[in-house]
């Protein structure tokens, strides 16, 4: 019984595998050649799709960076390459009838010379260069190239990387009447396709464009420094990781739009997303889809909400005008940056037709003010002196030093900006109307390593770490002699400071003490609004400095728009308290003007920074006006 059974199964195996042998040789040997040519005739190809980049909000909704949909001419790297091989040998656009075209260093002008007609065709069609259509493809043959050379450098091996499997842009931006005109000859040109891809727009045009920042292409120095194995996004939840590391590592390649400066540069792990896939099946002789096989749809970039007020940053811009500076406006209290406006600035709209020409400015459009220009803070620093001699008991606010004009000090003669002086002047006076001499004879009984200790505690001389790419550290240097630490002790010699830190010292007035860091980043969610990360920064060190002493300042300070160096500003009246300054430059004509400060006196909403560099005016003059400009728009 069971013998028979085993032979029944043992024969329907027999079975089994003749007619699978009797399939395998109808298909290979009788239809070979039916499935031969659809073979040769249709491929299986990777289309990579784009993703959208996250999009930019300020603090109440607006939107100040988003991708927008537009239209581009894509065409194969093979074409491209061919074409570029042409160019380079001169083979100009000759009919030909030559089908066996396989590309070699040594061209034939009569087989090969199509490679390049296409580009002839395109330029007709859409009525724009030959040359600059030749330029492009060389440009993304020889950018190519590079890449491939810098990972085979790495991997000590020939690799066939992914730019040169896939389309390439070569044409963006084109409207749809130029869209229309290239459907119609589409089919004329197998491969060359017109398809729809997301670009970085900036509906305020210049508007905030140093906070914001700018994307680009991947260029030389970063794709030799980058590393092709590494992560691209970090600190991801686990609801979004992505479900397989290799198409996170697509997310980079060569035409992947990555954050150049600003917000776009700081968090561009967290705007980039992650593209998609799409397997698609062609002919390859006209290059047309067949079907779709396998699609894996992309996943959109995280959303920003940013500290900055819309608003109060065009306030901000307006009030300096085109004075050659930066305006800073902060929440005292929290650290938030509400507005950093710059001037000059660009727009980011326009940026790559304009960057040869800004690159070449002498005024230099591309430095972030705020946290860049760093410059001697001038008699706002004798705010800082003022708490450090108070604080250490070397003065107190009945202290009282005579002003004559000028003070010698070893073999040096230090003077007043007032040429016959202020007489006698307590700490309170002294600020008000910015005496030199009073700070002298305190730098005297105070020392150098004290004045450097409280600079440091207000973290003058010491980046914010504001989350802003290429911030500025300044100069706070430790005194060597006494003629060093009079010069310091009013802002000026070798010390150097960003109007960032000028706000931070000036907040910290303010508030009574608190050491609060600015920051821009206030929220941060997914695509479709959920909530990743909300940063509010409600943890801050107070310095050891006794309300008493703090008090002083903050009436000096008062005193200083009500009826000292800028009572002229009408800021007395917006309820205003804040510090003067002045700084020399390498000519005796030409200053940096500052003025920072903060309102209302009694419950600040606001703290602020002016700095307008190389003006012939001093600071209540030049820096004053946009003050009271700033505050009045705001309604102060």
């Amino acid at each position: 019984m069971y013998k028979s059974r085993f032979k029944i199964f043992f024969g329907i195996i027999i079975v089994s595998f003749f007619v699978i042998l009797c399939k395998l040789f109808y298909v290979q040997i009788i239809e070979g050649g039916k499935f031969s040519g659809m073979s040769d005739s249709r491929r299986i190809r990777t289309v990579s799709i784009d993703t959208l980049r996250g999009t930019i909000y300020d603090r109440n909704g607006s939107v100040l960076a988003i991708d927008k949909h537009s239209f581009e001419l894509t065409v194969p790297y093979a074409k491209l390459f061919n074409a570029f091989l042409c160019i380079k040998q001169n083979i100009l656009p000759e009919v030909s009838v030559g089908k066996d075209k396989k590309i070699t260093h040594n061209l034939c002008r009569k087989c090969h010379s199509d490679n390049v007609s296409w580009i002839e065709r395109v330029a007709e069609t859409l009525e724009i260069s030959y040359a600059d259509i030749l330029e492009k493809t060389t440009n993304i043959v020889e950018r190519v190239e590079k890449i491939k050379r810098v990972v085979e450098m790495k991997s000590e091996r020939e690799i066939r990387i992914k730019e040169e499997t896939v389309p390439h842009s070569l044409l963006s931006d084109l409207s749809w009447e130029d869209t229309a005109k290239f459907q119609v000859r589409l089919m004329d040109l197998p491969g060359i396709q017109i398809g729809g891809k997301p670009v970085r727009w900036y509906p305020g045009g210049d508007s905030a464009s140093h906070i914001i920042g700018y994307v680009g292409k991947l260029d030389e120095k970063e794709i030799r420094a980058y590393n092709f194995k590494k992560r691209w996004f970090e600190n991801l939840e686990e609801s979004e990781e992505p479900e397989s590391e290799y198409f996170v590592q697509k997310a980079i390649s060569m035409n992947s739009l990555v954050g150049k400066s600003g917000i776009e540069k700081t968090y561009n792990s967290r705007l980039m997303g992650v593209p998609g896939e799409k397997f698609e099946e062609i002919t390859l002789d006209t290059m047309r889809v067949d079907k779709l096989i396998l699609e894996r749809p992309s996943i959109p970039g995280n959303n920003i909400i940013l500290t900055i007020d819309d608003r109060i940053q065009g306030v901000a811009e307006n009030a300096l005008g085109e004075r050659k500076g930066s305006v800073v406006v902060m929440d005292p209290w929290s650290g938030e940056v509400l507005a950093m406006a710059a001037f000059p600035r660009y727009n980011l709209n326009t940026l790559n037709e304009d960057y040869s020409t800004l690159s070449k400015n002498p005024q230099k459009p591309f430095l972030n003010r705020p946290i860049q220009s760093v410059l001697p803070p001038g008699s706002v620093f004798k705010i800082v002196t003022a708490i450090a001699a108070l604080e250490e008991n070397k003065i107190d606010e009945n202290t009282q030093f005579a002003c004559y004009g000028s003070l010698k000090v070893g073999g040096s003669r230090f003077r007043c900006f007032s040429e016959y002086g202020h007489g006698l002047l307590n700490v309170e006076e002294a600020i008000q109307y910015s005496c030199n001499v009073f700070f002298f004879e305190v730098a005297k009984v105070l020392g150098g390593s004290l004045l450097k200790k409280w600079a440091d505690k207000f973290g003058l001389g010491n980046t914010t770490n504001i989350d802003l790419a290429y911030e500025k550290k300044g100069n706070m240097p430790a005194s060597k002699s006494m003629s060093q630490t009079v010069n310091l002790s009013i802002g000026q010699g070798a010390m150097l400071v960003t109007p960032i830190q000028a706000t931070k010292m000036i907040a910290m007035v303010a508030n009574g003490g608190w050491c609060i860091n600015p920051y821009i980043l206030q929220k941060l969610t997914t695509y479709n609004g959920k909530m990743i990360m909300d940063n509010e920064h409600t943890s801050a060190e107070r310095i050891d400095v006794s309300e008493e002493n703090m008090d002083v300042i903050k009436r000096s300070l008062r005193r200083v728009v009500t009826s000292g160096t800028a009572k002229k500003t009408g800021l007395g009246e917006l309820r205003v308290a804040g510090k003067t300054g002045t700084t020399q430059t390498a000519r005796d004509d030409i200053n940096h003007a500052w003025f920072v400060g903060y309102a209302p006196f009694k419950n600040p909403k606001y703290c602020f920074t002016v700095a307008i560099e190389h003006t012939a005016g001093h600071g209540a003059e030049v820096a004053g006006p946009v003050v009271e400009n700033l505050l009045t728009q705001l309604g102060l």
